[in-house]
């Protein structure tokens, strides 16, 4: 199973490697500057009230999926129509839910087609995901891949073509941007639908309620477990949006930082994909999960602390080569908001062990709460420190939720305290923090400061066992089970 994860998580980071950081930093980037923090600030807390309802489309359909099929392979195709008409269905109460939340922001009559095409886009890509959850439950981690990365690749070509072209360069607006993702996200869901019913055969659309009642009925924990997570993740530039009388620029100014993290996220994303079927078919087999727990968290935590430490120190200078507006406050909160990656790591691996485990009691009484805190944090902090603010209430959630992580798992598996990898982990912190006090004293180009950081960082996170190379090429050598 070892082999297995860490073979595909190699494939899919190598695709994501490729396109993702284009995407990111040579699309939504120049998207964000070219059109300005206000205009894009307003799209981004229209896309957080999508995201965070999206729920009303997804109804915890893929997480369920990846761990059913994993362990039922059949199910697929029994569950494939009635699903996706499932979907068309309940677009109506998303779009309903989520225009009375756009209208009770202040939206305005301009943007009423930009909402459309933005709901739009999450409902394709909810059918996108659920298309990838089956192909994920199957196993076939490859194809899958190729599917998370291709809307990203078709987004590349179209808005870079409009980026780059005199004219429409000069005249690009938000809604172009929009339009192009509804564009790519049609050709992808296309194809992955192709790629699927080669798999599970002859597809049409019907719905036979007691087919699909007893999956809603076991979606229901998985629902609510996904919309809090969405509400505690996402709120706070929506409270920017309408707490603030320039909620629309704060929330731009938010969306400079969180993007990057994003943008790094979809690193750390790639785990739960991979582990959430692995783990639930392990669970099945009765085997122990603690080997594969510790090596995917360790393979997650440590690279990404080396990627965090040079981005926190040289946060000023790497932001005023991203953005054109309010740099040093941008770079302010993307150091803030590297906290919460931290505690989303955490999530994606511990808390896909637990939802493998059927544990969603207490991951949703722990979501719930981070909503609580988060809400509460938002309306204490934004008054007074706005933006910053926001990001400090969002820090503030994940690390509780880091902590509620580690003691579920540590008492549900009865996992045993691992003295020696404290040590070691302890021992990485202080290396990296000794490098950034060296790193600072020397006389570079701060470029080359990050590189140094950043690779010093890898290397003494094998130096010090926490990444064994000897223990990846021992794995990847084992037969493929």
């Amino acid at each position: 199973m070892k082999r297995k994860f860490l073979t595909n998580l190699g494939f899919f980071l190598v695709l994501n490697l490729i396109v993702k950081p284009v995407y990111v930093f040579g699309i939504d980037r120049v998207v964000q500057n070219t059109v300005g923090a206000e205009v894009y600030g307003r799209f981004f807390t229209l896309f957080n009230i999508a995201i965070i309802f999206q729920i009303f489309l997804d109804l915890g359909i893929e997480t369920f999926i990846r761990k059913d099929v994993a362990q039922h392979p059949k199910h697929t195709s029994n569950y494939l129509s009635g699903i996706i008409t499932l979907k068309l269905m309940l677009l109506v109460p998303y779009l309903l839910v989520c225009v009375v939340l756009a209208l009770y922001k202040g939206i305005t009559p301009d943007d009423y087609l930009l909402l459309f095409f933005i709901l739009l886009n999450q409902f394709l890509a909810s059918v996108i995901l659920y298309i990838r959850a089956n192909l994920g439950g199957l196993q076939l981690f490859k194809t899958e891949s190729l599917i998370s990365v291709l809307d990203r690749s078709l987004m590349i070509v179209i808005v870079g073509f409009l980026l780059l072209h005199p004219i429409t360069h000069y005249l690009f607006r938000i809604n172009w941007f929009v339009l192009a993702q509804t564009i790519s996200y049609t050709v992808t869901l296309v194809i992955g639908l192709v790629l699927l019913l080669k798999r599970t055969g002859h597809f049409n659309f019907q719905f036979r309620i007691t087919q699909i009642l007893p999956v809603i009925i076991k979606l229901k924990p998985y629902a609510t477990l996904v919309l809090l997570m969405a509400i505690y993740y996402r709120a706070d530039s929506i409270i920017l949006g309408i707490m603030l009388p320039d909620g629309d620029e704060q929330a731009g100014i938010f969306a400079h930082g969180f993007r990057i993290l994003d943008f790094m996220s979809n690193y750390a994303l790639l785990f739960p994909i991979l582990l959430l079927p692995i783990f639930s078919k392990i669970i099945f087999q009765k085997e122990k999960v603690d080997s594969l727990l510790q090596f995917s968290s360790l393979l997650l935590i440590a690279p990404s602390i080396a990627a965090i430490a040079p981005a926190i120190v040289y946060r000023y200078e790497l932001f005023n080569i991203l953005y054109n507006e309010q740099v040093k406050l941008s770079a302010n909160v993307f150091a803030i908001l590297t906290i919460s990656y931290i505690g989303m790591c955490i999530s994606y691996t511990f808390g896909a062990l637990l939802t493998a485990n059927g544990n969603l009691k207490q991951l949703i009484i722990m979501a719930a709460s981070a909503v609580v805190i988060s809400i509460s944090l938002n309306l204490l902090f934004i008054p007074q420190y706005q933006v910053m603010g926001a990001a400090i209430a969002n820090a503030s959630t994940q690390v509780f939720t880091i902590i509620v992580h580690i003691i579920l798992v540590w008492y549900i598996f009865k996992l045993k305290f691992n003295l020696k990898i404290f040590i070691k982990f302890i021992a990485y912190l202080l290396s990296i923090l000794a490098g950034v006090f060296l790193i600072k004293l020397l006389p570079i180009h701060w470029i080359e400061g990050a590189i140094i950081l950043f690779i010093f960082g890898l290397l003494f996170a094998l130096i010090t066992g926490l990444v064994s190379i000897k223990g990846i090429r021992s794995i990847l050598l084992e037969k493929i089970q």
